[in-house]
């Protein structure tokens, strides 16, 4: 399915392509849409993954005709807001939605046996994960997620002029946050605890049992069991893999975002991302500082994560994704550059609204995507 990202250009465009994420609401007015629309255009940005259905979702009431309890109404508002806007500045729109992560209250108070549960029995519906209101995560093991999950995507992917679906959270909840983190979220974690060991619902032990003849509980220590940590990497990779065949049923792209290496990924959230199949682009969240790495990192990072694809034999490309924040406006190039010789397809940028609160640097940026993709063009 990466054909169908490169279908209508050149591997050597795929390389130049500059993405970034943004969030959308429906109370964006259209002078804030054209706003953003026009400033990414004009700094040379490509295509904008638009954050439709985030921690604090917007919940909008079903339609009279009462088809879905559950339609994402609000999502689908933002993106058909946002299309005019993206096909007037030629600007590929992707609808980014979390994932995994699910906070809308009808979800929560219909189903909450549904959630994720810790190694102590608690369920994240019940505790407040890192302090975190929105720490609300499905469980991957239910057959049940991936049908909700599923039914939220095909929503949004079938709707006209939009170019793909974007997943986020498609992951555990951190059983340890990026080390960079420890300090400012006041917590202690060199090695995983229980309270942030998840899940143990009673499907979950009761298919790892069935699997094993074990139940995880009963392990002397559950974190260190290849198979129970294999089973959890499993239950994930097959919900990735059926929605982004959703997303592809419906003609449209499918892309997720993933922490920055798969080894990191792996271990701080149970996320084997190089296992998921049908992805076409990869988008790790390369945020170095968060990790307390060094610049150079960047590189690093995005050529872990371009082995590891290889090594599975995932046809997926990979598109670093950097984060503002960390990268000061005068050294952009030199982060775009880390990035492409690691091996990545393009870059994307978090986010747009950073990028417009940093004074000065839509101007570096538009310079630096114009230096970096005349680079590529002279290779």
């Amino acid at each position: 399915m990466a054909a169908l990202i490169l279908s209508c250009t050149s591997q050597q465009d795929a390389d130049t392509k500059i993405w970034a994420w943004m969030v959308g609401k429906t109370t964006t007015t259209a002078g804030q849409w054209d706003y953003y629309f026009q400033k990414a255009s004009e700094a040379g940005i490509d295509a904008i993954l638009l954050e439709c259905h985030g921690g604090y979702p917007e919940e909008i009431p079903a339609d009279a005709d009462g088809s879905s309890s559950f339609a994402d109404n609000a999502a689908i508002q933002i993106i058909q807001n946002a299309l005019p806007f993206a096909q007037k500045y030629g600007i590929e729109l992707h609808a980014w939605i979390w994932t995994i992560n699910r906070t809308e209250l009808a979800l929560r108070h219909a189903h909450p046996d549904w959630y994720q549960v810790n190694a102590l029995g608690q369920s994240c519906l019940d505790i407040k994960l890192y302090n975190r209101e929105h720490y609300r995560w499905l469980c991957p093991s239910r057959p049940e997620t991936t049908q909700y999950l599923k039914e939220r995507v095909a929503e949004l992917a079938s709707i006209k002029g939009l170019a793909g679906v974007h997943l986020d959270f498609i992951r555990y909840p951190d059983a340890i946050l990026p080390y960079g983190l420890h300090q400012s979220r006041n917590v202690v974690q060199d090695k995983v605890y229980p309270l942030w060991d998840f899940c143990y619902c009673d499907t979950c032990r009761e298919n790892f049992k069935a699997l094993t003849g074990i139940d995880p509980l009963d392990l002397e220590d559950p974190t260190s069991d290849a198979r129970w940590m294999q089973y959890r990497w499993d239950a994930l990779s097959a919900v990735a893999d059926a929605l982004c065949q959703e997303i592809h049923n419906h003609g449209k792209i499918a892309s997720v975002a993933v922490f920055a290496t798969p080894e990191e990924s792996r271990k701080l959230v149970r996320q084997d991302w190089p296992a998921f199949h049908n992805v076409d682009v990869f988008f790790p969240m390369i945020y170095h500082k968060f990790y307390d790495w060094d610049d150079y990192h960047v590189l690093t990072a995005t050529r872990e994560g371009v082995t590891e694809l290889k090594t599975n034999d995932n046809n997926g490309v990979l598109c670093s994704g950097l984060f503002t924040g960390h990268v000061p406006q005068d050294r952009i190039l030199e982060f775009m550059l880390y990035a492409r010789t690691g091996g990545s397809t393009g870059v994307a940028f978090f986010s747009l609204e950073g990028i417009d609160r940093n004074h000065g640097y839509w101007e570096q940026l538009k310079t630096a995507i114009a230096d970096f993709k005349n680079k590529d063009e002279s290779r």
